[in-house]
């Protein structure tokens, strides 16, 4: 058997842990690729040369390369793999690795290919675990190193284009690609919906022991700040990072760090608490949509958000607070915020016109 990829996510996070290095196995064994979904960010660290990123609509370029061309897909436990991604798949061999029951709130028709040539029902990590003594090694690595190369390419692109801005204004990229680089050791870094996930699906890059989280099929915009607050009580040894645009932040989480505040006393010689906000005045997620249904990457903003100094908002509640608005001082400001414990919010007034990856190609084939 010739594996193409492996796509793996998880409901719980333990689930998601026990079936990533059964996961890393079987590609291992296979010369394969893997990919995950968006709530399983975290199961295989972004270091390994094959791991190509999030699978979905706006997601990774690599990870829907890996899901179009590779002639057999497993799929461990993916129940929010977008089933958009599974058309078109020819010849391809799906095999299919999911719990016997469906969590609940998740939708179990049509979730995953009707004429998928095995279907598995049971504990994904012990499926795994039986799977791999009945493998083969695959000798020839030839997909292998495709996948790899496609891997290194998307990812000097992601790097080329986080560190170009234009003007004054931060570029969203950077933000995240330089919080990537200075991670601390065992950080959970939330985030939600809007361009602010795009930033996180694209530039962030998780190594082992680091946790992700995000709202549950993106249905509650403004989750992150609560999320983040949650699991700093979860896990207080941990360093928790919130990546949030201004639409969501005024959407719940102004309220939320009320909540810090009260707590300051005991959050305050803990490990770093960041709140993030992307301060660009507009809903970004939705402008863009609606700019690429237009083909149109010059349509005005779609809903503004009404302006509000984040910083100086932080500092009338009594909490320790940044506004970096230098493309420049970003990577320092970082460094600065991350060596501080307690909680800090860090604003960074960026770019709005900077294009996620997806809206980016729409708007070349519109230009071409």
């Amino acid at each position: 058997m010739s594996l193409g990829g492996v796509a793996e996510t998880a409901t719980a996070a333990e689930a998601a842990s026990a079936a990533s290095a059964g996961a890393a196995g079987v590609a291992a064994l296979l010369g394969a690729g893997v990919a995950v979904t968006a709530l399983a960010r975290d199961a295989l660290p972004d270091d390994l040369p094959y791991q190509t990123g999030v699978a979905g609509p706006l997601g990774s370029a690599a990870a829907a390369t890996l899901l179009r061309e590779c002639d057999t897909l497993l799929l461990v436990g993916a129940e929010d793999l977008d089933p958009g991604m599974l058309r078109d798949r020819g010849r391809c061999r799906t095999v299919v690795v999911e719990p016997e029951e469906a969590p609940r709130g998740v939708a179990v028709p049509d979730r995953f290919p009707a004429d998928a040539t095995v279907r598995v029902s049971g504990d994904p990590s012990t499926a795994l675990e039986a799977l791999i003594p009945l493998l083969r090694r695959t000798t020839d690595r030839a997909w292998r190193a495709h996948v790899e190369d496609l891997v290194r390419t998307w990812r000097a692109e992601g790097r080329t284009r986080a560190g170009r801005y234009f003007g004054t204004s931060v570029n969203p990229r950077s933000v995240v690609a330089e919080l990537s680089e200075r991670l601390p050791d065992r950080a959970v870094v939330v985030t939600d919906s809007g361009t602010a996930l795009d930033w996180w699906t694209r530039h962030l890059r998780l190594r082992n022991g680091m946790r992700s989280l995000l709202s549950g099929h993106l249905g509650l915009p403004g989750a992150a700040v609560p999320y983040a607050v949650a699991a700093k009580f979860a896990a207080p040894e941990r360093p928790v990072i919130a990546l949030v645009g201004d639409g969501a932040f005024q959407g719940g989480g102004l309220n939320e760090l009320i909540t810090v505040r009260r707590h300051l006393d005991l959050l305050g010689e803990l490990p770093p608490l960041v709140f993030c906000v992307l301060n660009n005045g507009d809903l970004n997620r939705l402008t863009w949509q609606r700019r690429a249904a237009a083909r149109d990457p010059l349509l005005p903003l779609s809903a503004e958000v009404p302006a509000m100094p984040y910083a100086d908002w932080a500092r009338l509640a009594g909490l320790p607070a940044v506004r970096c608005d230098r493309p420049r001082h970003v990577a320092s400001v970082w460094a600065d915020v991350l060596t501080r414990p307690g909680p800090v919010l860090l604003e960074f007034v960026v770019d709005g016109e900077i294009p996620p990856d997806w809206a980016a190609a729409t708007a070349s084939a519109a230009v071409a």
